[in-house]
């Protein structure tokens, strides 16, 4: 089944936010939780006055690199996930969704780069198996593939597993009782391999993911409960931040941490200038702080002057990495 349309482009086609992946906590049956976007920098309201937290990021170059010359990328899902016995029919729309999403952290990271194109070739190579995919002539279709839409890189998607599992635990009701009660998690993994236009492996790399999906009551155990079906849209952002995993040991990475600031006084205004993205207008007041006949004032405002530091860093950093990154073909 081929792709609607087929497209070369080194324009962003993709803006994703991921709410939820591997590792998140249940929620309680009562409880929700709402996650946002952080931007750069985040003030996080703390119930001490003493101190702020603030959110700083710091990029990194890339664990590996690609061949200079790989600049146009090629997307196929070799996966018939129609084939297999254990896949039932009403299924099939949720392993669709996980191509979709795959294709979509693709398209992400590899259009980060301006001199690259993606290509989404193929949604749903008819009649491949896992098995069919280790013949030596599959290194012929990777071949044909790559000649007919000029790609110099293909990405297969090689298999996908998704499946609901719980665990069962005794809850507390609104009356006192102790009820049986279960939580339901999501799990996603995928398989993918990169292939040059010759068919010669590259990378291969596997994404496992799972997210918490609710918690529900249940009587003596019985069954029931989400499925992958009705998953969809949490199918597409574990297989998109999967994609985005796999590809990204080529691409910058960008980590985030927490930082603290001693807030009140002298530096509600300099701190609101750091949080603002402007640590450089701080500098000065902040140097003269740290001179203080108070030890106490002089102390904190060295180490605010230190994180407005790091982030003036980080921040030369990441432009310098990315601008490398940019023109490493130059």
């Amino acid at each position: 089944m081929m792709a609607n349309t087929p497209f070369f482009s080194a324009v962003g086609l993709f803006s994703i936010t991921l709410v939820l992946e591997k590792g998140s906590e249940p929620k309680s049956l009562k409880m929700k939780r709402i996650f946002k976007p952080l931007p750069l920098i985040f003030l996080v309201a703390l119930a001490s006055s003493c101190t702020t937290l603030i959110q700083l990021q710091k990029t990194y170059p890339p664990e590996a690199v690609l061949p200079a010359e790989i600049k146009k990328f090629a997307f196929v899902n070799f996966y018939d996930y129609r084939i297999p016995e254990f896949i039932k029919d009403k299924h099939e729309g949720a392993y669709a969704e996980a191509v979709k999403g795959y294709a979509t952290g693709l398209g992400e990271l590899v259009l980060k780069d301006p001199g690259a194109s993606f290509l989404i070739a193929d949604t749903l190579r008819e009649g491949f198996t896992v098995m069919a995919m280790q013949l030596p002539e599959f290194t012929d279709t990777i071949s044909a593939i790559c000649s007919q839409y000029g790609a110099n890189l293909l990405v297969a998607l090689d298999s996908i597993r998704l499946w609901v599992d719980w665990e069962m635990y005794l809850s507390e009701n609104d009356e006192g009782s102790n009820m049986l009660a279960k939580d339901f998690y999501l799990y996603s993994n995928t398989y993918m391999t990169l292939y040059t236009a010759e068919g010669e492996v590259l990378d291969r790399c596997a994404g496992e993911k799972n997210t918490y999906v609710k918690s529900k009551y249940t009587i003596f155990g019985m069954f029931g409960g989400p499925n992958v079906t009705n998953q969809k849209e949490r199918i597409r952002l574990l297989t998109e931040s999967a994609a985005r995993d796999c590809i990204g040991k080529y691409y910058p990475f960008t980590e985030q941490y927490t930082g603290t600031l001693y807030s009140g006084g002298e530096f509600t205004k300099l701190n609101l200038l750091i949080i603002e993205g402007k640590p450089e207008e701080a500098i000065g007041q902040l140097t003269e702080l740290s001179h203080s006949s108070s030890a106490s004032v002089a102390s904190k405002a060295e180490h605010n002057l230190a994180i407005a530091n790091e982030i003036i860093e980080n921040s030369r950093l990441a432009k310098e990495i990315w601008s490398r990154f940019d023109s490493k073909d130059e």
